[in-house]
């Protein structure tokens, strides 16, 4: 468990504010500074990263040397990454964009919200366009990526991440295309299948290996100079496009279902691009339907959507009344991202006590629903959730184009009334609400006052004991969770031992 030896000192001389001065009390964050939040942050042990899309997750630094290495184009008019040859007007080698001073600071500024108000665009349509402008990177550094969000994640201490990833997106959309959009969703797949949907899922495994083995060449993973990024462990959510015709958007779900039937690495469903784009407001229903249908209300395959990313400045009143209850009632989804949408839903504090029964938990992104919507904390409903007991979980979203990381966003949560009791929840939420296999540490998930019968009296502790033994070697789940409950414990142990000096 050599985990617990890395990173638990890292600004460890930065930690040690504590309420009364005593070893008993809980770090207070109202009495840090922020370059002591930062380094408090950087060194918590944050559990997990549920809501992470990857390919928005590097920086555009790095994404404009690998194209530059892959000999890829820069459309200079559009500020946009594109395919060799770069001999066409317009275009220049990404090499050269490197050593150009005035142009790769405004590619920076292109493939990331660094520039308020880049180009007279908002906040909302410079995110969202920059997945066009940086696709020209192509798909031959999915491993890279994956490498570079592993390792960036060990180093804030952090070794759980469900990554968001769109498989064979291509070739389902047009094999729906092709089927195209029946009345009756049971013949749709049927016909889906049989027209080469097992296919899609195999090529899907195989490029979910070529990744993964990338990512471990690139980490120097099982060698002596292995990367902390090693550490992490890794699981996947099926990315399927809203803005799509919906046939096409059937089909990617299918695939999904069928990718996470097949392959335990491929863990659950997600619905992503823009809420508010006509497309996806107008299928919204639909697609609630036909991910209840594909996953039998999430029994065949965790789901966790995107729902509730809207305000009044980019969807009208009757968008906002329902989205996230028809995601949780109609679909099965177990979790939402960001939801910021909820306290203007129909019966909106009858739904957020029935996610918190339910143990619904959403997935808070802050600067990215600052950022594309506007929201600060005056507006945010953390807080609000928080108070209700719905499990909230802080995440990144797209942390290479917001140019932040996870530390950032735990920090980031002091603005919004977050205490350290609120993050260490955060953390802990980000394993018992993750979609991994197997039962869980808590018999109390969101609350963590009962540890299960059997690992009673050693949370905490280095290596389990007896029949806890049995169920940490069984069960995902309740190996990453002990992972991070030792990490958490010698932390702690950390800032105490600083605060008695």
């Amino acid at each position: 468990m050599g985990y617990l030896k890395t990173f638990i000192s890292a600004g460890a001389f930065a930690l040690a504010l504590w309420l009364a001065g005593t070893a008993s009390a809980a770090p207070d964050l109202s009495v840090m500074s922020a370059g002591e939040r930062i380094a408090f942050t950087k060194a918590m042990p944050k559990g997990g990263e549920l809501h992470n899309h990857i390919a928005g997750a590097v920086f555009p630094e790095t994404l404009l040397a690998w194209a530059a290495e892959d000999g890829r184009c820069i459309d200079v008019p559009k500020l946009a990454l594109a395919p060799p040859p770069c001999e066409a007007e317009g275009l220049r080698p990404a090499a050269e964009a490197i050593i150009d001073g005035e142009l790769y600071s405004d590619l920076l500024d292109s493939f990331s919200t660094r520039q308020p108000g880049f180009l007279d665009r908002s906040g909302h349509d410079q995110f969202f366009g920059v997945f066009d402008r940086i696709s020209g990177l192509g798909s031959g550094r999915a491993g890279d990526m994956l490498a570079v969000v592993m390792d960036d994640l060990a180093h804030q201490n952090t070794f759980y991440l469900e990554a968001m990833i769109t498989p064979q997106g291509g070739p389902a959309a047009a094999l729906g295309l092709t089927v195209g959009l029946k009345n009756d969703l049971a013949q749709m797949k049927a016909e889906l299948d049989a027209a080469g949907m097992p296919a899609l899922v195999t090529a899907a495994i195989d490029a979910t290996d070529a990744m993964e083995a990338r990512a471990r060449q690139v980490l120097a993973c099982g060698t002596p100079a292995a990367r902390p990024g090693c550490q992490v462990t890794v699981r996947y959510l099926v990315q399927t496009i809203r803005v799509l015709p919906p046939e096409a958007t059937f089909a990617q779900l299918q695939l999904g279902v069928a990718l996470v039937q097949a392959d335990r690495r491929w863990v659950g469903l997600q619905m992503v691009a823009p809420e508010d784009h006509p497309t996806a407001l107008a299928n919204y229903s639909l697609h609630m339907e036909m991910v209840g249908f594909l996953t039998g209300r999430g029994q065949l395959a965790p789901v966790a959507l995107h729902a509730g990313e809207l305000t009044f400045d980019y969807a009208p009143p009757e968008h906002l009344r329902d989205h996230v209850a028809q995601a949780v009632r109609v679909a099965g989804a177990r979790r939402i991202g960001h939801g910021v949408d909820l306290p203007h839903e129909m019966g909106a504090e009858a739904l957020v006590a029935e996610m918190a029964r339910k143990g619904v938990l959403v997935e808070v992104n802050l600067t990215s629903n600052a950022v594309i919507l506007g929201l600060g904390p005056e507006d945010h409903p953390y807080a609000w959730l928080r108070d209700r007991g719905t499990p909230v979980s802080l995440s990144t979203d797209d942390a290479g184009l917001l140019r932040i990381d996870l530390s950032h966003e735990y920090e980031r949560a002091h603005a919004y009334g977050a205490s350290y009791a609120d993050l260490k929840q955060s953390a802990r939420n980000a394993l018992a609400f993750s979609f991994l296999a197997g039962e869980g540490l808590w018999a109390d998930p969101g609350r963590y006052r009962q540890p299960v019968t059997v690992c009673r009296g050693q949370i905490g502790e280095q290596a389990p004991r007896g029949a806890c033994a049995a169920l940490v070697q069984s069960s995902d789940k309740a190996r990453e969770q002990w992972r991070h409950e030792a990490l958490l414990a010698r932390f702690e142990e950390s800032v105490a031992a600083m605060g008695r000096r």
